[in-house]
């Protein structure tokens, strides 16, 4: 199902950066992308089911995306993986796509102007910077703080400035935790029970 796979993948990638459950249930973005993903996720039902749930989620969404200042609709298409800033200011355009493994930091714009931007996989957005129009930035890619990006960024480098220039030729490698596939059910529920016990526990129950 998408929607565990996707939820599967976030949480991974903020636990294998070092986020405890505690501070994954803090976290305000945590709260946006479960809510972007529920949100999604109703898009997918019957007709006659689909209005009511759409109706009882969206006074939920409005909830969460005002306390977080995040405006992530849900007619956005976006891959599991995602991690958002803690500060908010994100705005991202309703026909936008964005891969996975992406990092979106506060202040961070995905407008759409004669059409909306497409993002690629492992794509690390700076704080302030804003993506503008039907432009494809590349798998890999880096885009630097305040960088006002009009066209297409290549695969694996990254750029800044205003208008955005390419000025390095690594890009993300390196720089972003990647997330995992869901692992079947029965594992993924070990794995959890085990993360909640103390760690010489869980060395003790390791495989």
């Amino acid at each position: 199902m998408e929607l565990i796979d996707h939820l599967w993948r976030d949480i991974d990638r903020l636990a294998r950066a070092g986020a405890r459950p505690l501070d994954v249930l803090a976290d305000p973005g945590t709260w946006v992308v479960f809510t972007y993903r529920l949100g999604r996720a109703l898009r997918q039902l019957p007709r006659l089911l689909r209005l009511p749930a759409r109706c009882a989620h969206k006074p939920f969404e409005l909830a969460i995306g005002t306390l977080a200042r995040v405006a992530l609709p849900p007619s956005a298409e976006v891959g599991g993986g995602l991690r958002v800033g803690r500060v908010g200011g994100i705005r991202v355009a309703p026909d936008a796509y964005i891969g996975r493994d992406c990092d979106l930091a506060e202040g961070v714009t995905i407008a759409a102007a004669g059409g909306a931007p497409w993002i690629g996989d492992r794509v690390q957005i700076g704080p302030g910077a804003r993506l503008i129009g039907p432009i494809r930035v590349g798998n890999d890619a880096v885009i630097g703080p305040n960088a006002v990006v009009e066209s297409d960024v290549p695969d694996g480098t990254t750029v800044a400035g205003v208008p955005a220039r390419v000025v390095h030729g690594t890009g993300s490698r390196g720089l972003l935790v990647p997330g995992r596939k869901r692992p079947p059910l029965l594992d993924a529920l070990r794995g959890m029970v085990r993360g909640l016990l103390p760690r010489p526990t869980q060395l003790l129950l390791r495989d």
